[in-house]
């Protein structure tokens, strides 16, 4: 085999697991940019865009730079053996190494914060189960601070990190490998968790929702596939070790650990839009079905149209109004109504085990204070078309 040129920059042809963190990558960056997109596509389009849609556009935008960065980080070396590197290769495998791993502790946190935010949004009323979301949030970002912060106080400068000549010359300090394995181990142990919990918490509040158990079944395959980012987390855990022994084909080991990863982001990135993605499939259905009864049960030169409580009444030649139905999880909406009664009030107990009405003093006192009832609902909508004013707008 013919020596390499210690200036050569990139490997002559990708294979094994760098091309499979090269080709991973760019079909997850791929799916969950689709996805992410159209989630953000229905949201705007609803007037319904809020923090955990920002979040997860954000999440996005890092995990596309991450993706670019382990493409790169595959061609200058990472997931090929040591004899197959040049000096140069083996300098910036471990720099984009680094980088890579600063950018996906950031858009792992923001997928994981948007989740949780869905979550708070949805569980206005449940206050223990709001405690279990913000205490799992408060993970996410210690768990964020503390590896982002850990690998870049590894060595000093952090140039080091990938660089052995400043430490040759005495130019740099480092910290133990023993330092860099804990952190390691400190940040699986904790990204597995909160990847369960992601998972499992929107189970238990999904579970409780007037929803159809056909929907419900549907909720469950998907946070079925949510829990796969927890799974790959795991697969990836082994390969800490290798860290151990720096000299020994680190790069080949350690590219592992980057391919699993752009796989748990991307599975949260798409597991985290598919629900808001059921809105979309439920006005393209609807669109069909609508199409079908108008053409099928409508007389020639009839334009009237279903006018539901808060309406517009449709004009005489104007295009028919499209309602908009939020049927997903993420749209279901949450009502407290709370029943006062004035002074003592004038509450009275109904017993079966007599004829009459007996009052409960201690009863009449908790009624006092109020009932509350809280209620899941789905909202439909209905747009005014566009030129189309209603029967009020008319009248001076």
């Amino acid at each position: 085999m013919a020596a390499l040129d210690p200036n050569q920059a990139y490997v002559p042809v990708l294979k094994d697991t760098g091309l499979a963190i090269f080709a991973v990558s760019v079909a997850g960056g791929i799916l969950s940019a689709i996805t992410v997109l159209l989630r953000t596509w229905v949201r705007v389009s609803s007037a319904a865009f809020g923090l955990d849609d920002g979040l997860m556009l954000g999440g996005l935008a890092i995990y596309l730079a991450d993706v670019a960065l382990a493409c790169e980080g595959a061609r200058a070396g990472l997931g090929s053996p040591d004899a197959e590197l040049s000096a140069k290769m083996a300098t910036d495998s471990r720099m984009w190494l680094i980088v890579w791993m600063l950018l996906y502790t950031c858009g792992l946190c923001m997928v994981k914060s948007s989740i949780c935010v869905t979550m708070l949004r949805i569980a206005q009323t449940m206050q223990y189960f709001r405690i279990c979301v913000y205490t799992l949030l408060a993970i996410t970002v210690a768990s964020w601070i503390t590896t982002f912060v850990g690998v870049l106080l590894l060595c000093r400068p952090v140039a080091a990190n990938w660089d052995a000549n400043l430490l040759a010359t005495g130019q740099a300090e480092c910290a133990s490998m023993d330092a860099m394995i804990a952190l390691a181990y400190t940040s699986t142990a904790s990204t597995i968790l909160t990847d369960l919990a992601c998972a499992v918490l929107p189970a238990f509040l999904l579970w409780r929702m007037q929803m159809p158990l056909r929907n419900k079944i549907l909720v469950g395959i998907l946070l079925s596939f949510a829990s796969f980012a927890s799974v790959s987390t795991m697969i990836r855990t082994p390969y800490i070790e290798y860290y151990r022994t720096p000299l020994d084909n680190l790069p080949y080991h350690i590219g592992n650990i980057v391919l699993w990863s752009n796989i748990e982001t991307a599975i949260g990135l798409i597991a985290g839009s598919l629900p808001s993605l059921r809105l979309l499939i439920n006005r393209a259905r609807k669109g069909t079905q609508s199409n079908d009864i108008s053409g099928s049960n409508r007389r020639p030169g009839d334009n009237s149209d279903l006018v539901t409580f808060g309406s517009t009444p449709v004009a005489k030649g104007a295009s028919r109004v499209r309602g908009r139905s939020y049927k997903s999880p993420t749209e279901t909406g949450v009502s407290t109504t709370t029943i006062f009664a004035q002074g003592e009030g004038d509450w009275r107990r109904l017993r079966d085990s007599s004829s009459g009405t007996r009052v409960d003093s201690d009863l009449e006192t908790d009624m006092a204070k109020g009932i509350r009832a809280d209620y899941s609902y789905q909202v439909e909508l209905s747009e005014r078309p566009s030129g189309v004013r209603g029967p009020a707008a008319g009248k001076e």
